[in-house]
């Protein structure tokens, strides 16, 4: 029996979701996946954290705003190249391994298939993260009391969006190209693209058109890459809006508020899921 169609998406975790998502993280733990990234994770933190101001002369653990805004800098680069790695050949393995016939052929839908893929990898990349982040927060619940737990715990969050969103840009990837070794490289390209060749770019223009570049437009150029977003999410934690941007003559325009930032972060996470559920559909089954 082929995919079935059925109207919108399943309902929450029924049994072959759930049998995929597991799949997904099991095999994440039986190759010692999640074990390796969380040991990874923890010591980069950790050396983060202390060796974060050593060109300023001091090395030592921080106060909040300094500490979030030298784990900032680490997770923009880790977390979405980690997502972007471990979703973007999820298809093609598949493939390769010539299970792919498998699932086209057993009694489930296209969206449960996709989503079960994609919560599995979810709690496969989540639990590294916050396991990583746990030691370093305990440091700092020690250093600077309960009261600055909470910030820490915000941008802890803010950390797992990101790489959701990367997941799922990595989803839309994997359905896109057959072969490995294209995913491989469109998934550099992507990672590039997003930490550090948008950037640069925006500054680029902000230079070229001094004066002319309307507050609202630079809010619409920031909220088109995840990466801003999630900067100016940390930045409404600590408050340090130049030392996350790196822009210190714009001023932000006071619509950009949490609820707004974490309105664009569902919408990064959604649309590329969407896309490459849809996507998924028209190649396998038209």
């Amino acid at each position: 029996m082929a995919f079935t169609e059925k109207a919108g998406l399943p309902s929450p975790l029924p049994s072959p979701l759930r049998a995929l998502a597991y799949k997904e993280f099991s095999d994440r733990l039986k190759s010692r996946w999640v074990a390796v990234i969380t040991v990874c994770f923890t010591i980069l933190t950790l050396v983060v954290l202390y060796f974060g101001s050593a060109a300023s002369g001091v090395v030592s653990f921080r106060n909040m705003g300094a500490t979030v805004a030298s784990l900032t800098s680490l997770v923009v680069y880790f977390i979405p190249l980690l997502a972007l790695t471990l979703g973007g050949g999820v298809i093609a393995d598949e493939r390769d391994r010539h299970t792919l016939d498998l699932y086209l052929s057993a009694p489930i839908t296209p969206a449960e298939f996709i989503l079960g893929k994609y919560i599995g990898l979810a709690v496969s990349l989540a639990l590294p993260s916050l396991l990583g982040f746990s030691i370093p927060g305990l440091i700092i619940l020690f250093k600077t009391g309960v009261g600055s737990f909470g910030s820490y715990m915000v941008f802890v969050i803010n950390s797992v969006a990101l790489g959701l969103v990367f997941l799922s840009i990595s989803f839309l990837t994997s359905v896109m190209f057959y072969e490995r070794s294209k995913v491989v490289g469109f998934t550099v390209l992507v990672w590039l693209f997003f930490t550090i060749v948008y950037d640069l770019g925006l500054v680029g223009v902000l230079i070229a058109t001094k004066d002319v570049l309307t507050p609202s437009a630079l809010v619409v150029m920031l909220l088109l890459n995840p990466v801003d977003v999630y900067r100016i999410l940390n930045f409404t934690t600590i408050g340090e809006y130049s030392v996350l941007m790196g822009l210190a003559s714009v001023d932000v325009p006071g619509i950009i508020r949490p609820s707004v930032l974490w309105a664009v972060t569902v919408v990064w996470i959604v649309v590329p899921l969407l896309a490459g559920y849809y996507v998924f559909k028209k190649r396998y089954l038209s």
